[in-house]
């Protein structure tokens, strides 16, 4: 555990995240208005050198469901956590629309609202976060349960670091998420967010064709192609990071997640 908790000490490291903590929601609200105006005016370089800057502190990794309960169930009894509202979805909930699904209802376009509270944040974060009237303490038990809700939600969960310790939790979809949205924007260049160590698997021979998996993929990673008459979901590995969506919710389990490295 002490590789964990090494990485929480620094003087700068908590100067900066104590600078950051009651400013993210206005922080997630200057990427996304920056992002409006990239729309009607070439902004591509500019986005490159911010990304680029803000990778220098902040790295985010998306993670599988189970990755992410292995995860949880390690953090070290003496890192607080605790539970607040999303920055992104305080400015994009009621201007983006729904932007979660119903993976075991079996409704997988995005029809429902993602609850508010889903950031965590960990650690030295959860001591600079707690301070806030908007976070609450959360145990492990009740962490494991709202990775649960996430899940079904078809959301993505990443975990990310600020200089090289655990910070928190995300949770995020591609229809609401500001980082997720920038990423898109520089055509899945960002280097704040990185690939997970997994990667789906397809047989094809098993695949029937539902194209369940391309609807829950937050990446655009999946396509429906034809071989022998039949038409088959294919994965371009450029373009996939890894969450395990397409798994979870195709019907003829014809996909599995492997890890990233050989495969």
């Amino acid at each position: 555990m002490e590789e964990r908790r090494k990485p929480q000490e620094g003087l700068f490291r908590e100067i900066l995240i104590g600078a950051y903590a009651p400013r993210e929601p206005q922080v997630m609200d200057v990427v996304l208005r920056f992002l409006e105006y990239e729309k009607k005016i070439p902004l591509a370089l500019a986005h490159k050198i911010l990304d680029r800057l803000a990778s220098m502190t902040v790295i985010t990794t998306v993670v599988t469901h189970a990755e992410i309960v292995d995860f949880i169930k390690g953090i070290p009894e003496d890192f607080g956590i605790v539970c607040g509202p999303c920055a992104c979805r305080l400015n994009t909930a009621e201007k983006l629309g729904p932007d979660g699904r119903d993976l075991r209802g079996r409704k997988l376009d995005l029809h429902r609202q993602t609850p508010l509270n889903v950031d965590i944040q960990i650690a030295k974060c959860a001591e600079k976060f707690g301070k806030l009237k908007s976070y609450s303490p959360i145990s492990k038990a009740e962490l494991l349960a709202l990775e649960d809700e996430c899940f079904d939600l078809g959301l993505v969960a990443n975990v990310y670091v600020i200089m090289g310790g655990d910070a928190g939790i995300c949770h995020c979809s591609s229809a609401t998420c500001a980082p997720f949205l920038a990423n898109e924007a520089l055509g899945g260049a960002s280097t704040v967010i990185k690939k997970g160590a997994f990667i789906p698997r397809t047989d094809g021979g098993a695949c029937n064709g539902t194209g369940d998996c391309l609807k829950v993929c937050h990446f655009h990673a999946r396509k429906m192609v034809e071989r022998e008459g039949k038409a088959i979901s294919t994965m371009d590995p450029s373009e996939c990071y890894g969450c395990g969506l397409c798994a979870a919710v195709c019907p003829r389990k014809a996909i599995s997640m492997v890890p990233r490295k050989g495969s």
